[in-house]
């Protein structure tokens, strides 16, 4: 159970990981972005090219965080279950264990009883 919940952990550092180098991506491109601009605005140079390409580099990056996003979302969701199992299995577990205290302590009382009994049953005058 536990490995299971260090399993999705260790999916979701990965995940995050993922985002982060995404994100740094998204970083060079807005420099990339701003240079080619600068350059442009002093050239006078056609850039449209190079921009439809980078619209569908960014289209595709767009696309792959809300892939990551998504198993973001299914393994936080995965976790969560696994979280509210333990508990239920904590507080099931504490229940039996507490009626088998009070089980044990009835069996005690009742070998009690019949050792008085049998103590009364064996004294001739105790009736």
């Amino acid at each position: 159970m536990l490995g299971k919940l260090k399993d999705n952990l260790a999916s979701i550092a990965a995940l995050v990981a993922a985002v982060v180098a995404i994100g740094g991506g998204f970083v060079k491109y807005g420099e990339i972005t701003t240079k080619l601009n600068q350059i442009e605005a002093n050239q006078g140079v056609d850039f449209s090219p190079v921009d439809d390409k980078i619209a569908n580099v960014s289209k595709s990056v767009d696309d792959k965080i809300a892939n990551v996003s998504k198993s973001v979302d299914e393994t936080k969701s995965s976790v969560n279950g696994v979280v509210k199992n333990v508990k239920e299995n904590k507080e099931s577990i504490s229940k039996v264990d507490t009626k088998a205290e009070v089980n044990s302590k009835e069996i005690e009382l009742l070998k009690l009883q019949i050792k008085e009994i049998q103590i009364k049953s064996q004294n001739p005058l105790g009736g």
